[in-house]
């Protein structure tokens, strides 16, 4: 039989002075991934650079069909990301090759018009997100391929060519702005295309296969609305070099087939059918081309670019793959950029140095954080994260950019001069405004202005660390290992089996709570609280295990478990534990309780009193989400059922850590959701609550000195809290702040 007094006295939750008033709070999500932060993924297909000489880079990450376009504010040193995690109409990672962006053309309003694994692209930065429209099988006569090059004509008509997947046919599309409508052309032209002027008029469409393929290639005339097939023979154009071949003297590039009917060498086109016989490239091709002015271009071969000043082939050097290239580009400074697999680099015109910009120096490298800390001052964000074999170690977000700490920053992270390619844990410490971090199985160092440290001995694998209020460092590791850092040693003051949390006590001096699903303790090194699941007589340590802590004010901590139930299986249980009095309640859900789910792991007790769980239907499985409980009423976040890709809400169950922090008016949740990144819940409450006196979302005892000044010094108030109302002193509503109101706000805080 479960304690019914036991569980009655869960209805109140102990926060202290920090009790929030009864206001439904507004939530948002966001989202930090490798797919969504920074170049958006090791894959880049396209270059396009703007007006401004910025360039927006389509990446994305195979693995997860995640990422779209992101544009380099070179001058700020951060990016704009437009991204499928964000972004609906770029499509669902469920569709393969939904956001990798093959090909980008710009029109002459200023539209760019991408080419992606299902269909056409359209966006305008100059408007944002909003402008964002995907034309594919579903909404457009296209039958559902790859589309891999767009041109547009000096009519305005976008012409837009790909080829056949097993999700859907290619060929050839031409859209019309004046009427928005697509025509569905042929699906017997080669995909490559270049539209060339006409010395009469008009232009010409040019399809033709890439570098290394034998075939026609077809011309079309704007005039007669016709096609003309070109045999693959001496001195006919057969092969096109890649997108925008066609320079603005209306010369195109295009490969031109030796006598043998066989070989072909890179030439230029005239407009009047004429060939200009330009110097053979090293090697004796380049893919992919692009023009930089008349008869003027850039082009990769092997990895190595060349530039054509009109008369000979000028190298730059290597931009950092030699045999996946897919596109390169030039801004009106010289600046050459390429890209393909292994990120995008960028020449700089003066130095001839190459710089390399991949997901480890410039984005959140990780869709399996293990852990995650924040600096509550500035809000600077530290996470472990691993980009692959020997590219791994730490991220930091200031806000605006990420910053890596691995093996391949190129110049713009910081070092990780450990033997392995992960860490297990990280923690800044609000003491000093250092952080210690775990190399994964190598102890624990600190960094201290961009300088390691080595704090030696202790655990080699640690869960997690945490400050005291005191400023001593506390680990808690694998294999009964708790401890705290003297300044030479770690001091182990031991706790039952396998580590899982770690938490600062808010109230008592030098003491921390940890639990290790056998044994809870609170200590401060000297004094020791402690439960076993054998201190619980409702659960059996022969099946029952603590899994998740929240801790709160008072003393009181909130533990998550399994009750076993005999015959009847078994079922979540909710413990409210007072380390001051050792009494302890407990509600279950076989009794019927409020939560959703079958089972909760608590992590964080947040100012307005809410303790926020994670809870599942089914044991061990990720059909459930994120859940708060007030002692009263409780909320729910599902998460998506067998973490499929959803917009907005918990991108997945499983959270392997979840940290908060206070902002105006409420709080955000930091959690690292495995398999999809870092997701961060942002719960604001409207700022006018009465007796809220600094506004910050909460009442709690940091109103005391606004609500003093309110009755003293009304214009002082106002002057110092300039956003809030005077009225939010009126606690008691009778329409004037005055003593009346003391009694009233003194409860608020108390109870």
């Amino acid at each position: 039989m479960l304690n019914t007094a036991r569980k009655s006295a869960l209805f109140l939750v102990t926060c202290g002075a920090s009790a929030a008033l009864a206001a439904e709070p507004t939530y948002q999500w966001r989202y930090y991934r490798p797919s969504n932060t920074g170049i958006q993924g090791d894959y880049c297909d396209a270059i396009w650079i703007g007006p401004d000489n910025d360039p927006w880079i389509g990446g994305y990450e195979p693995g997860f069909e995640e990422g779209g376009i992101a544009k380099f504010v070179q001058e700020e040193n951060r990016w704009i990301n437009i991204s499928n995690v964000d972004y609906p109409e770029i499509g669902h990672p469920e569709q393969t090759g939904i956001s990798r962006v093959r090909d980008i053309t710009a029109d002459a309003q200023g539209n760019l018009w991408m080419g992606t694994g299902r269909g056409v692209l359209k966006f305008n930065p100059n408007i944002g997100p909003a402008s964002l429209k995907r034309y594919g099988a579903e909404n457009s006569p296209w039958p559902g391929g790859w589309v891999t090059n767009i041109e547009i004509a000096p009519d305005g008509t976008i012409w837009a060519s790909g080829y056949s997947t097993v999700w859907g046919g290619g060929g050839l599309m031409r859209f019309n702005p004046q009427t928005s409508m697509w025509t569905f052309l042929s699906d017997q032209r080669p995909e490559r295309l270049a539209i060339q002027p006409k010395p009469s008029g008009g232009y010409y469409v040019w399809a033709a296969e890439g570098p290394g393929s034998i075939g026609t290639t077809q011309r079309y005339d704007s005039t007669t609305q016709a096609w003309t097939t070109i045999p693959s023979t001496n001195g006919n154009p057969r092969n096109l070099p890649g997108s925008a071949c066609v320079d603005s003297a209306g010369n195109m590039w295009i490969y031109r087939v030796l006598p043998n009917n066989f070989d072909a060498v890179l030439d230029c086109l005239r407009p009047n059918g004429t060939w200009v016989g330009v110097a053979t490239p090293p090697g004796g091709g380049a893919d992919p081309l692009r023009t930089t002015g008349p008869l003027q271009a850039v082009a990769v071969q092997n990895g190595q670019v060349w530039r054509f000043n009109g008369t000979s082939w000028i190298g730059l050097g290597d931009w950092g793959n030699s045999n996946w290239t897919y596109d390169v580009a030039q801004d009106s400074n010289g600046g050459v950029w390429a890209c393909g697999v292994g990120g995008a680099a960028k020449r700089d015109p003066t130095t001839g140095l190459w710089q390399r910009y991949r997901v480890t120096n410039t984005s959140q490298f990780d869709f399996f954080n293990n852990d995650l800390t924040i600096d509550p001052a500035t809000g600077h964000v530290w996470a472990c994260a691993n980009a692959g074999t020997g590219a791994g170690g730490m991220t930091q977000f200031d806000g605006t950019r990420w910053i890596g700490y691995n093996q391949l920053t190129y110049g713009l992270g910081f070092s990780w001069p450990f033997p392995t390619d992960n860490s297990e844990s990280v923690y800044f410490r609000p003491s000093t405004g250092d952080i210690v971090v775990n190399p994964m199985f190598n102890g624990s160092s600190q960094l201290s202005d961009n300088a390691w440290t080595s704090l030696p001995g202790g655990s080699s694998t640690v869960v997690q660390y945490v400050e005291d209020s005191t400023g001593r460092l506390w680990q808690l590791g694998e294999y009964f290992s708790l401890s705290y850092w003297t300044g030479a040693l770690w001091n182990n003051v031991g706790i039952a089996a396998w580590g899982a949390q770690l938490r600062a006590d808010p109230d008592r001096p030098g003491t921390i709570w940890a639990h290790a699903g056998y044994e809870v303790v609170r200590t401060d090194g000297n004094y020791r609280f402690s439960r076993t699941i054998d201190d619980f007589p409702e659960l059996t340590s022969q099946s029952d295990t603590i899994w998740g802590m929240a801790v709160g004010r008072n003393g009181i901590a909130w533990l998550g478990c399994s009750v076993f139930l005999g015959a009847g299986g078994s079922g979540g249980g909710l413990i409210r534990l007072d380390a001051n009095t050792g009494a302890y309640s407990l509600m279950t859900y076989a009794d019927g309780w409020p939560l959703p789910g079958n089972y909760v792991t608590p992590w964080v007790v947040t100012p307005d009193g809410r303790v926020w769980m994670t809870y599942t239907n089914t044991y061990q499985s990720f059909d459930g989400g994120l859940c708060w409980y007030d002692g009263t009423n409780a909320g729910a976040f599902p998460g998506p059922v067998d973490g499929a890709m959803q917009w907005g809400g918990l991108p997945h169950t499983q959270i392997n850590d979840l940290e908060v922090r206070e902002i105006p008016n409420g709080y955000e949740l930091w959690m690292s959701c495995l398999s999809r990144g870092i997701a961060v819940l942002t719960v604001q409450y409207p700022p006018s609550l009465l007796g809220d006196m600094n506004c910050d979302g909460i009442v709690s005892v940091g109103d005391i000195a606004g609500f003093v000044l309110a009755l003293t010094d009304p214009t002082g108030y106002a002057a110092q809290f300039p956003n809030c109302e005077i009225q939010n002193g009126d606690v008691n509503s009778d329409g004037v702040v005055s003593v009346g109101d003391i009694s009233t706000f003194v409860a608020l805080l108390t109870n």
